[in-house]
């Protein structure tokens, strides 16, 4: 990524997601970064809704610390399951820096009781949907906090079995897998 001239982003480690604008040459870093940038660049469709981008930018550790901030050896240890074997090593030795963790036992066996803690998170941000009155985050205006759960959504799919992935998708009346399917119509995309 240094040789498209992305920057490092938090920890000093070069992360996803990042783009690189084919009409400007810019090159932005961060779910977040990209967001702002996207929507100074190219206002005539925003995403950080104009008043809301001090709420916006703390939504996304916020829906972390409660959809999944309990579960997150699960997680990981989902996300491990699905790496090739030269990515595997980093990503333990990474992850195990990031708990505070010296063992990925400890790691795997704690996440073999979190699936529960999941659905819990998920019931409470499902909570925060009902209270918008609308099918966004944010009532009747779609945002970059949607795209927030629609990637989660995404990457679970990724990592979870068939059979976790369908009870998933049943949990909050099929708030999840809806999340998703409403975010592709809204941006044109197919995750």
């Amino acid at each position: 990524m240094e040789g498209i001239g992305a920057s490092t982003t938090e920890g000093g480690r070069y992360t996803l997601p990042v783009i690189k604008d084919p009409n400007t040459g810019f090159v932005v870093a961060d779910s977040l970064a990209i967001a702002e940038y996207l929507d100074k660049t190219y206002p005539e469709k925003p995403i950080m809704p104009r008043g809301a981008e001090a709420l916006i930018g703390l939504f996304e550790p916020a829906y972390c610390s409660v959809a999944y901030g309990k579960a997150v050896d699960f997680i990981l240890e989902k996300t491990l399951e699905i790496l090739n074997d030269s990515s595997r090593e980093y990503f333990i030795q990474t992850r195990l820096e990031l708990l505070g963790e010296m063992r990925w036992e400890a790691v795997k066996e704690k996440a073999q009781h979190q699936w529960e803690d999941l659905k819990k998170g998920l019931d409470e941000i499902d909570k925060w949907y009902q209270k918008s009155g609308g099918k966004w985050i944010m009532g009747n205006t779609f945002s970059f906090a949607d795209m927030v759960v629609a990637c989660r959504t995404m990457w679970w799919n990724t990592i979870f079995g068939e059979e976790q992935r369908r009870e998933f998708h049943s949990w909050n009346g099929g708030r999840w897998a809806r999340v998703l399917t409403d975010v592709n119509v809204e941006c044109g995309t197919d995750l």
